[in-house]
């Protein structure tokens, strides 16, 4: 019975190749793409939740409350060691701390040859990261590892970096700005599986002290740790959680506070260490983290495809049931049973939806590079022969199948067996209604693709060209070593004697970079409650309002104190100058990080961070030498030979630096990686979609006009003209397509409103984009039908009428 049923459903599909192949098709863009989503929303959902521990595991964070409230993902230095002395249902504390903005490694050989490397990736961390974060060993001792002061471990990609095939352990790699010297005591598998938690090597917690004093590492009101728990597995968070309010007062007592105060102004949190990926948005985060917001849009996007492809196989399988009535009346008048039919029909369609799962793993294949590219993702191909994938896949064909073969089947299992002999078409049926209802589906879901394709488009396009206040073009960041502070008076009389340099200056922070908040406020207000306390704070030299070209609203600039700073001076923003309330600001007595000194300028707001959110207060500092980078600004395209410049000139002054820069444009444009990969990805699964419901909507029009080929005929032998007869067969079609329109605008509009509303800077939905969206829509809806009812209405006439 079985085979029997499989030799007819080959027969019938090769019978009507075109919409078979269509159907096919179809479907298996539908799977491939949904497959991409699929394994895509499983990797950002499985972020640390590979870890032995991982619902034992929490971050602790820090809420600062009040006129600047802030939630901190770092910690100040004790809380760890505190938390754990304090509370039993503490297994153990790991803190990590990665020294701002980099550190500077070297290893040289015997061969006396030096390889050096400017470093990101680096933590001061405690032994006990090896057993909380499940760090596999590939040599040296996990349980001695970390203990000793001056030891790192490497992971496998860092210590082929400096040493490439050779041992590694006992090693010294040296960090060239503290001329500390370094022992290999172990090294680590990258770990396969994500994680929020990211390095590239682990220097040991007592090395630390060669970094920061006892004073930095006791102080409770810096943010400067990251600070984790793993609890007792009899322990439980809110046990933790309901005492960590009575801890606080405890612990920051000594800044003078009383409980009430600190109660109100303080407070501990627990984050689930699994939460961090996906729910995490804090000030200080370790790396930037995703959003689930993305994941339901990936999610809901997976779905559109897979309704989409699912609709298109029902639509063309329920009008070449018609062709299919004498099969049926006959089955139905020897004794099949409306069971035996289904089962037939369903067959059918797991062998169609089987078909395109084998191209839809094809096509998986050819479209991994794109998915590595533009999701971020670690996925390789082979990653889909296994067991969870292979059950994910299996499962998908199983439901595809049964959804989109059970109306059809339901559908000719209905079918009274006199009429099916008879060969007549049902009339007035449902089916025609509902078939009418899942092509304005189709092309709403397309329709609202479009929409917001357009939307975050144009967002994206406000991201790069929006005036930030200041100029960030042709500016080139070179980073400033130690020893090139001490040739830096030689640096600056030879670029001023390049005719490709227009302007110079020093800054310790890159717009884009995360500025940091120290305590900054106006002398007089010293212990105000009523005004913030602290700001984000810049530390530059005399030149960085002209090499920005940030605009002085009143005062003046700096003026130079190089080499020797006598005196502190600060330009603060407009942001700055009204929370703080000062209408003359000019003079006013100012402290900021420790320095007194006064106001001697107000520039106009800039954006200096993300346009995610507003202006923040800002505070200039005049102290060139807290800088960590070099502005170079660059006339007209000498960028490539000023940057050959700068190089030589680093290279002969400071042999033992290491040369390396970067662009503003390009750190801002970091910024929105999320954004942009969400852009590219949108569009691009958009394009799936219209595509597959251009495809249904040929295959229903081939098929019209095919059951009307001897009315076209007539037509035209009563003198109906081409665009008569192509109007008479697209007209339904367009309708339908009109109504898609009306549907999906309102509701792109409302999802798109609501997800710009998460930015401080957003495009405005105007006419634009609906006029656009519904003419693209219109436009390729016309495209796909025009293409077989041109066809249909260029034939022979006589050629028509004697079709059978």
């Amino acid at each position: 019975m079985i085979k029997n049923y499989l030799i007819i459903a080959w027969r019938n599909l090769w019978k009507s190749k075109t919409f078979s192949l269509i159907n096919i098709v179809g479907l298996a863009v539908g799977i491939a793409g949904a497959l991409i989503i699929i394994f895509h929303v499983k990797h950002e959902l499985s972020y640390d939740r590979w870890l032995s521990n991982v619902d034992r595991v929490y971050r602790v964070t820090y809420e600062s409350k009040g006129d600047d409230n802030r939630h901190w993902a770092a910690t100040p230095p004790p809380l760890g060691p505190a938390l754990q002395q304090e509370f039993p249902q503490i297994e153990q504390s790991v803190r990590f701390h990665r020294l701002y903005p980099f550190q500077l490694l070297s290893h040289t050989n015997p061969q006396g040859e030096v390889k050096r490397f400017e470093e990101k990736g680096g933590f001061f961390v405690n032994a006990g990261v090896i057993s909380m974060f499940d760090l596999a060993f590939v040599s040296g001792n996990p349980a001695s590892a970390l203990d000793e002061a001056n030891s790192i471990v490497l992971t496998e990609q860092t210590a082929e970096k400096y040493f490439g095939k050779t041992d590694p352990m006992g090693k010294i790699i040296q960090d060239d700005r503290s001329r500390l010297a370094l022992k290999v005591t172990g090294v680590v598998k990258t770990s396969p599986s994500p994680s929020h938690l990211r390095f590239d090597y682990l220097v040991s917690m007592p090395t630390i002290n060669s970094y920061l004093d006892k004073q930095s590492m006791e102080n409770i009101d810096w943010s400067g740790f990251y600070t984790y728990v793993m609890l007792r597995k009899d322990a439980s968070k809110q046990q933790l959680e309901a005492g960590l309010g009575t801890f606080a007062t405890k612990f920051y007592a000594p800044m003078g506070e009383s409980p009430k105060e600190i109660l109100a102004t303080r407070k501990l949190h627990l984050q689930p260490i699994k939460d961090i990926h996906l729910h995490s948005k804090l000030e200080k985060e370790m790396f930037p983290n995703s959003s689930i917001t993305y994941v339901y849009i990936f999610s809901i996007a997976a779905l559109f495809i897979l309704l989409v492809a699912t609709v298109n196989f029902i639509n063309i399988s329920t009008a070449l049931a018609f062709n299919r009535m004498k099969e049926i009346g006959l089955r139905k008048a020897v004794g099949a049973t409306k069971q035996q039919l289904i089962k037939q029909f369903l067959g059918e369609s797991f062998l169609v939806t089987l078909l395109s799962a084998g191209l839809a793993v094809l096509l998986f294949k050819l479209s991994v590079p794109f998915y590595t590219n533009l999701a971020s993702g670690g996925f390789i191909f082979s990653d889909i022969f296994t067991l969870p994938n292979l059950t994910t896949l299996l499962g998908l064909v199983v439901v595809i199948a049964l959804f989109a073969g059970l109306y059809p089947a339901w559908f000719v299992a209905r079918f009274n067996p006199v009429i099916s002999l008879k060969g007549k078409k049902i009339s007035g049926s449902t089916v025609n209604v509902i078939r009418k209802g899942l092509v304005v589906f189709q092309f709403t879901v397309s329709v609202f693709m479009i929409f917001g394709t357009i939307t975050v488009y144009r967002q994206m396009q406000l991201f790069h060209n929006q005036d930030l206040g200041f100029d960030k073009d042709q500016v080139v960041a070179v980073t400033m070593y130690n020893q090139m502070w001490e040739k830096y008076g030689v640096l600056v009389d030879e670029m001023k004697k390049n005719p490709a340099i227009s302007d110079f200056s020093v800054t310790s922070t890159l717009p884009g970079e995360r500025f940091g908040n120290y305590e900054a406020h106006p002398l007089h207000e010293t212990g105000n409650q009523n005004i913030p306390d602290h700001a984000r704070m810049l530390w530059s030299d005399e030149k960085i309002l002209t090499a920005l070209g940030i605009q002085l609203k009143e005062g003046r600039p700096f003026y130079s104190q190089f080499p020797e700073i006598k005196k502190a001076e600060f330009i603060l923003n407009e942001a700055a100058a009204k929370v703080y309330h000062l209408e003359k600001p000019l003079g006013t007595p100012f402290v900021a990080d420790g320095d007194t000194g006064t106001v001697v300028g107000i520039v106009k707001d800039f954006n200096f961070a993300s346009l995610h959110s507003s202006i923040e207060p800002m505070v200039i500092s005049y102290n060139p030498y807290r800088a960590t980078y070099l502005l170079v600004k660059v006339r007209g395209n000498q960028i490539p030979n000023t940057i050959k410049f700068l190089e030589k000139q680093v290279a002969t002054l400071t042999p033992s630096a290491k040369f390396t820069y970067s662009f503003i444009d390009e750190t801002l444009d970091k910024l929105y990686m999320s954004e942009n990969r969400m852009s590219q990805v949108f569009s691009r699964f958009a394009v799936l979609i219209i595509f597959i419901s251009c495809l249904g909507l040929f295959g229903l029009s081939s098929y019209s006009a095919k059951l009307r080929v001897k009315e076209v005929g007539v037509r035209k032998v009563l003198g109906a003209s081409v665009s008569s007869v192509v109007y008479s067969l697209s007209k339904d079609f367009i309708l339908l397509v009109l109504i898609a329109i009306l549907v999906a605008l309102p509701l792109a509009a409302w999802a798109m409103d609501r997800w710009l509303a998460g930015f401080a800077y957003r495009v405005t939905i105007g006419w634009e984009e609906f006029m656009l969206a519904g003419l693209s829509a219109l436009l390729l809806a016309l495209i796909t039908i025009s293409f077989q009812s041109v066809k249909t209405a260029l034939m022979n006439p006589v050629k028509n009428l004697r079709t059978e």
